[in-house]
């Protein structure tokens, strides 16, 4: 299983609190399981994912799921995790948009 390092500099990026940074980087690295273990977005593989993702799967045709799916793929090649996103109450082209952000 691959682990992964985090640095103060990228964890003060969505947290202003510098003793947490320190915390937190003095506990890496970190398994990379809990990410390989969540289903790729829009593929609500699970209950909870299901119910999670229902607004975008309510949303969704099938030019927007294939999209989800080979950007899934592209972000995985990229970056070797699934792409993470809380998906409550979001549409298809929202977490689309995110997943092209991100990658």
């Amino acid at each position: 299983m691959a682990s992964f390092l985090w640095t103060e500099e990228v964890v003060l990026r969505c947290c202003g609190s510098k003793r947490f940074a320190k915390e937190l980087t003095s506990a890496s690295p970190f398994s990379d399981s809990t990410m390989q273990s969540s289903p790729p977005a829009g593929s609500g593989s699970t209950r909870w994912s299901k119910e999670e993702q229902s607004a975008a799967m309510a949303t969704a045709n099938d030019t927007t799921l294939q999209e989800l799916v080979d950007w899934n793929i592209r972000y995985q090649e990229k970056f070797g995790l699934v792409f993470l996103i809380c998906a409550s109450g979001k549409g298809t082209l929202e977490i689309l948009v995110e997943l092209k952000i991100n990658c």
